[in-house]
């Protein structure tokens, strides 16, 4: 009698099942969808006409708020191909028009579950975490295994890759305007080398809005803002094309600040690539 007693006070139990969970988000440049064979008017400090020619960003780290303030990881989908672990790749070039280095299929949400519940808020990272940065790609796991946004062992994957090309370009002009965020400065012997600890700049760009529901709204990624005061038809000499994070380049002055992270003296402002409608 204990036993069935027991057991159907288990049955009882009310057992809360997993919510399916999706999290959309759109990449743009000047407010308009990206696309490889659209032309941007107006970005940067002489409002440049840009081709994109790429578009890829890393997120890791997803979780939903409670009310109490309390974060909730989302369980992403081990999908093989997208996802894997927290980390997952969007991708938001199709490799036709200009993006050529590109792939034909598109990624533009994280897939997951959460338990059942209320939520009230989304954080995140745009990044890929220490432990999974400075790994091989070409014996990783997707997306891992995407060469195309990995820089090299010591400083790792490139978190965010939005290339632009101006339309007019000058014959002594850049043949691209770059912005690429990753970790720099990080202790290795070499650059194909996977560092010895943690890098001087992590450069970790995190996310969270206080206000968000899934079904409803969507998580909009637009450099405009972040290259306003940036000249997109010259290079500093002697540096990357555009701001790649490395230091000591002029053509980041103005960048990382509006990603919401310090750059040499220059003080960390506000985040300005990622918001939400």
């Amino acid at each position: 009698m204990k036993y069935i007693a027991f057991a159907a006070a288990m049955a009882a139990t009310p057992v809360l099942a997993d919510q399916a969970i999706s999290i959309n988000f759109a990449g743009e440049i000047g407010g308009k969808p990206f696309s490889c064979t659209e032309t941007f008017e107006g970005i940067g400090a002489k409002a440049t006409a840009v081709k994109g020619i790429d578009y890829r960003v890393f997120v890791s780290g997803a979780a939903l708020i409670r009310a109490d303030g309390t974060a909730q990881p989302i369980a992403l989908e081990q999908d093989g191909k997208w996802q894997l672990d927290d980390l997952a790749l969007l991708d938001f070039e199709d490799g036709s028009g200009g993006c050529s280095t590109g792939t034909a299929e598109i990624n533009t949400a994280l897939r997951g579950s959460v338990p059942d519940g209320e939520y009230v808020g989304l954080t995140f990272n745009l990044a890929v975490p220490f432990d999974k940065n400075h790994v091989d790609p070409t014996l990783a796991a997707a997306p891992l295994n995407t060469t195309a946004m990995f820089w090299n062992w010591q400083g790792g994957y490139r978190f965010v890759r939005i290339d632009m090309v101006p339309v007019d370009k000058a014959a002594d002009g850049p043949k691209g305007w770059f912005l690429h965020l990753g970790s720099t400065m990080c202790p290795a012997a070499s650059k194909t080398e996977a560092p010895t600890a943690e890098c001087k700049n992590p450069n970790h760009l995190p996310v969270s809005f206080a206000a968000f529901d899934p079904a409803t709204n969507v998580v909009v990624i637009d450099p405009a803002a972040v290259v306003a005061e940036a000249d997109m038809t010259v290079n500093a000499a002697e540096t990357s094309p555009g701001c790649m994070s490395f230091p000591g380049d002029a053509d980041c002055t103005t960048v990382m600040t509006k990603l919401g992270l310090p750059y040499g003296d220059i003080p960390a402002g506000a985040q300005q690539l990622v918001s939400m409608r």
